[in-house]
């Protein structure tokens, strides 16, 4: 593993779940030895990643600049905000645009609902695919071989009562999904939350991102919520789908990884 794949897996061990870090705990996560995990952490905290607070480590907000700049080198505002600020102004809901990052989904843009209840989601802010409705619109644009491989490395666990968590149970909503063009997650993800979400899928390719409105569940009925959310969803996914299929670069920051 070369130094910039170590520096990077230190950064990357920290999240939600793992805000601060001993040294100890960066090393186990990482697998480096702790000597080698002590010296990417104070290199990290030289440059002003990372911040010491006793003998634990803690992210600073310069960590966001890495993103922010991965997304202004892709304009990915600038090509996504009009088509998800639209959906927004239509329906009042939280809309998303995700892509698919190893076994999860991650956050490129996210627009909050207005209303009361709002959603703990931000950019870069990260899912397990099989419980996100763009998750499941992605993956099942995805050949058998490549699902496979999905299957085999991803975690599956319920998140909920009502979450769909075997891999038998998933793969039947995936053939479902791809022959209806979209994912309906109701109450999987978390108790009270309703998410529809559609594929973006560039000619000749599978999903490149995905595209989602979520709205607190019992707002409306599920029916009502497709019927009246999908076709705003669709033409927006297939706007992103041609501006993706004629930039390159974007196109190629966007294929799942």
């Amino acid at each position: 593993m070369t130094s910039l794949a170590r520096g990077l897996a230190v950064l990357r061990s920290f999240g939600p779940d793992r805000p601060e870090q001993t040294i100890g705990q960066v090393a186990e996560a990482t697998g480096l030895s702790p000597a080698v995990a002590r010296r990417f952490l104070l290199t990290l905290v030289h440059l002003g990643y990372l911040t010491q607070v006793d003998r634990r480590f803690v992210l600073t907000p310069q960590v966001l600049e890495l993103g922010a700049s991965y997304a202004d080198s892709m304009n990915l505002a600038e090509v996504a905000q009009p088509h998800l600020q639209h959906i927004r102004d239509e329906t009042g809901d939280s809309i998303s645009l995700t892509t698919l990052s190893g076994t999860d989904v991650m956050h490129l843009v996210h627009l909050q609902t207005e209303r009361l209840l709002r959603f703990a989601v931000t950019q870069g802010s990260r899912v397990p695919a099989y419980v996100s409705a763009t998750g499941r619109a992605m993956l099942a644009t995805l050949p058998d071989a490549r699902l496979d491989e999905y299957f085999a490395a991803a975690e599956l666990a319920a998140r909920t009562p009502h979450t769909v968590a075997d891999e038998s149970g998933l793969r039947e909503q995936l053939v479902r999904v791809r022959h209806e063009g979209y994912a309906l997650v109701v109450d999987e993800l978390d108790v009270g939350i309703t998410v529809l979400g559609v594929p973006v899928i560039p000619a000749g390719s599978t999903a490149a991102a995905g595209v989602s409105c979520a709205i607190a569940s019992g707002l409306c009925t599920p029916e009502a919520f497709v019927a009246s959310r999908l076709p705003l969803l669709q033409r927006a996914a297939d706007t992103l789908a041609r501006q993706i299929a004629r930039s390159p670069a974007l196109r190629a920051s966007l294929v799942p990884t």
